[in-house]
């Protein structure tokens, strides 16, 4: 069996002024090159091929598993490709929902979204990753109105297909954990107008964009997200936006239809179209080659669709 999962780009949460039962909220979207996970039986026990966060993560999903479910096989983990963890592209929701879901649907069992995201931990206080996981696509979330909850999905819709986003990320930085978030989200507390801007933006912004297809209009609103996003976490991350790519970001705008940062960073990106994007790309690129900023950069198509089974033999 082989799962193929999506990265996600996290445009940032909504509200954390605290005036509203909901708190919380996020807005991101999918994008192709996640994991690629082989998952075989074994006579027992578990199995795993990888680095060592990896083993550590997948030992934990199957621990989580074992006290839900009961096994009939042992099962051999290999990942084949990853996502680098803690650089902002959803890289454990995607490790973690994708190993189980393979497991589970090995041993027969059929899980909902929700139930499987609640058992193995995700969606404490983003559902980006686990919606976008089942459905791909642009996702909007709505917040949780007590700890315990998983967010509700309140709108998701396909990303044009000739949209792209050109994605740098320096070598060597890494953004928060979520140990290290948890108690800068449970303390932080912001000025009602920031989550009122960010929503007006959302609402008359983002979404008609997305309806229409208007690229211009979907990233002027979206940087303009990012900044008060920014503002919000600006205390804890030394600025609007990463120090480490606050300057991409800022070369980015000049370049694209809208730039910003995904989750804590340190990955930042513009939007732009497919006839661009390669253009765009020899661009930023010059212009970290020139500053001696040394990154990874690629170009991102947006994933309209969930993660997929390749093949259900096992």
């Amino acid at each position: 069996m082989i799962i193929e999962t999506s990265s996600r780009l996290h445009f940032g949460i909504i509200d954390l002024s605290r005036e509203f039962p909901r708190e919380y909220g996020a807005l991101g979207v999918m994008i192709k090159g996640g994991f690629r996970i082989e998952i075989s039986r074994v006579e027992e026990g578990l199995q795993v091929e990888g680095d060592d966060d990896v083993v550590k993560e997948v030992n934990r999903v199957y621990k989580k598993l074992s006290r839900s479910y009961t096994f009939e096989h042992g099962y051999r983990v290999k990942v084949l490709r990853q996502v680098p963890r803690h650089i902002g592209l959803g890289s454990t929701t995607q490790l973690h929902l994708g190993v189980s879901m393979g497991i589970l649907k090995s041993e027969g069992y059929e899980v909902g979204l929700k139930e499987l995201a609640d058992i193995v931990g995700r969606s404490r206080h983003s559902a980006i990753g686990t919606y976008g996981f089942k459905h791909g696509g642009f996702i909007l979330e709505g917040g949780k109105a007590h700890p315990e909850e998983i967010p509700p999905l309140t709108f998701r819709i396909e990303v044009p297909e000739n949209w792209r986003f050109v994605i740098v990320r320096p070598k060597e930085i890494k953004g928060y954990d979520e140990i290290e978030e948890r108690p800068i989200l449970k303390e932080m507390k912001v000025d009602i107008k920031i989550p009122r801007g960010i929503s007006h933006h959302v609402v008359m912004g983002i979404l008609p964009a997305l309806r229409t297809g208007n690229i211009e209009e979907f990233g002027r609103h979206l940087s303009d997200i990012q900044r008060l996003v920014g503002e919000s976490f600006s205390p804890y991350q030394g600025g609007v936006f990463h120090p480490a790519i606050a300057e991409v970001i800022e070369a980015l705008k000049d370049m694209t239809y809208g730039a910003g940062q995904s989750s804590w960073g340190p990955t930042a990106y513009g939007l732009t179209d497919k006839e661009k994007a390669e253009g765009v790309k020899e661009r930023i690129m010059d212009w970290l080659d020139t500053r001696g900023i040394d990154a990874n950069v690629w170009i991102a198509e947006p994933q309209n669709r969930g993660a997929v089974i390749e093949s259900s033999d096992v």
